[in-house]
């Protein structure tokens, strides 16, 4: 029997890599990160009270390293955070919290968490949950994930869950439902199931479009598909401060009472909760609100998004066949995402939030599957793993070299690649020697080329350094030629 890895989550701190598979209903082992195969800790007799993830292939499985601080002995434990969907013979626990060192009496991989809400009915399969996606970020935990409504409808809708990382009861879980819609005005559910995300700082050029007032803000872009079948798809882009600040409007709105008029809550629902309790009627003075940041035992929880109060936005770049994977670099403040597809390619989309375009493939192996959920950059940001169902490949994130005259260069349109003027190269930019100088590192979307005619004087020195004169240089400027007289260089 194969064991499926079904995660994979590296712990820094201790250079361990913790490995989570199928067998034995999805027990886990640490790893040399430095070394695979060497295991720093693996045991298969502590019983069901260590298993993290499922045996069953359509479960996925997410995680974030963080800490918990135990109440009685006040030690800070290693933890790592899990987001699995529910299978036959799994564990109900949607979230659960997971020891990375024995504790007391507690094993490597026990829960910590024994006591909690958000989890699915052991019972009935109604959720569905799909995991896709954890992070952490200033002190809070997200776990991005499909789920059907709980009702009668099975189509899967996009949440992005949020808790404090030192909320160790998960009082503060609350879920907002995540719409990439072409009508935002209409609250229309275009592409509803997410299959990939990634977060990142986009460039100036576009952060200066959809994070105008907070340049700085990090933002989730994720990949959806329009149904099951997949056959369209679409990157959406949502800012973490527009993502908390939905959030903390919606739980306001609980915490303080506000109700419609059938005693029903305005802007949230309780889910995973069998039986019907009327929730968010209690009326709290907003200033008492604002100092339970992560909930309490007496607020009530969890929560979750009304639909109309989903936060919707319109998708910034759409596909007609399954993207699944996403990854975002910034290069010379351009935004570029590399799209991972079912047919196992990847698609290099420059992000212009005046008019975004996919401007490369590189080409996949369709034999080993589509490119799976996670992409990765290493850590110069100049090669990308892929990954599919049973390979690893590293590419470089450009090919400039390849082009070796400057029209070729800057017709790919690449905000990796640009013309070299002095050196006569296609290179990036950090590449280009005084590639800061005035048209000395060329990369237009107007495709615009400069041909070196004379310097003056013909020759010097490279002991010394000159002010030379470029008598005559060419322009081309979408293949129409424009002649200069002269411009000035310090070489």
């Amino acid at each position: 029997m194969y064991n499926i890895n079904k995660l994979l989550l590296v712990n820094s701190a201790n250079g361990t890599l913790i490995v989570c598979g199928s067998l034995f209903r999805g027990i886990c082992s640490l790893v040399n990160l430095n070394s695979v195969d060497k295991p720093v800790y693996y045991s298969d007799t502590k019983g069901e009270k260590t298993y993290v993830a499922s045996t069953e292939e359509s479960v996925t499985v997410v995680g974030v390293i963080s800490y918990f601080i135990d109440a009685h002995t006040n030690a800070n434990l290693s933890v790592f955070l899990v987001g699995k969907g529910y299978g036959s013979s799994d564990s109900s626990k949607l979230i659960s919290t997971r020891l990375l060192q024995e504790h007391g009496e507690m094993d490597v991989f026990e829960n910590m968490v024994e006591a909690s809400t958000v989890q699915a009915s052991p019972f009935v399969q109604r959720y569905l949950h799909d995991f896709r996606h954890a992070f952490k970020d200033n002190g809070y935990i997200y776990f991005l994930f499909s789920r059907t409504p709980g009702t009668s409808d099975s189509r899967k809708i996009t949440f992005i869950a949020r808790l404090c990382e030192n909320d160790h009861h998960y009082y503060s879980y609350t879920e907002l439902q995540l719409n990439c819609s072409v009508s935002t005005e209409q609250q229309e559910n275009t592409y509803n199931k997410v299959q990939a995300a990634y977060l990142a700082k986009p460039g100036e050029i576009l952060a200066r479009k959809i994070i105008p007032s907070n340049p700085n803000d990090k933002v989730l872009f994720a990949v959806f598909s329009a149904d099951e079948d997949g056959g369209r798809s679409a990157l959406c882009m949502y800012p973490l401060s527009s993502i908390n600040t939905r959030l903390e409007e919606v739980i306001e709105s609980c915490y303080i009472g506000e109700v419609l008029e059938d005693e029903k809550p305005k802007t949230v629902y309780s889910p995973y909760i069998s039986k019907t309790e009327a929730i968010c009627r209690t009326k709290r003075d907003k200033n008492m609100v604002k100092g339970y940041k992560c909930g309490a035992e007496i607020l009530p929880s969890p929560l979750a998004s009304k639909p109309e109060y989903a936060l919707a936005v319109k998708p910034i770049f759409t596909q007609n066949d399954m993207l699944t994977a996403v990854a975002v670099a910034v290069e010379n403040e351009h935004t570029v995402a590399f799209l991972g597809t079912s047919g196992a390619d990847v698609l290099k989309v420059h992000l212009d939030p005046s008019q975004p375009e996919f401007y490369h493939r590189i080409p996949g192996e369709r034999e080993y599957g589509g490119v799976n959920k996670n992409l990765f950059f290493n850590s110069a940001l100049d090669h990308l793993y892929i990954t599919t169902g049973s390979k690893l490949t590293k590419v470089p994130v450009q090919a400039c070299e390849q082009k070796t005259d400057c029209q070729s260069c800057v017709s790919q349109r690449d905000p990796f690649c640009g013309w070299c003027v002095l050196e006569g190269r296609c290179t990036r930019k950090k590449d280009c020697r005084k590639g800061e100088g005035e048209n000395a590192w060329l990369w237009s979307p107007k495709q615009t080329c400069v041909t070196i005619q004379s310097f003056e004087p013909p020759n010097i020195s490279w002991k010394k350094t000159y002010n030379s004169q470029v008598l005559n240089w060419k322009k081309t400027y979408n293949s129409q030629v424009l002649k200069h007289n002269s411009y000035t260089h310090t070489l």
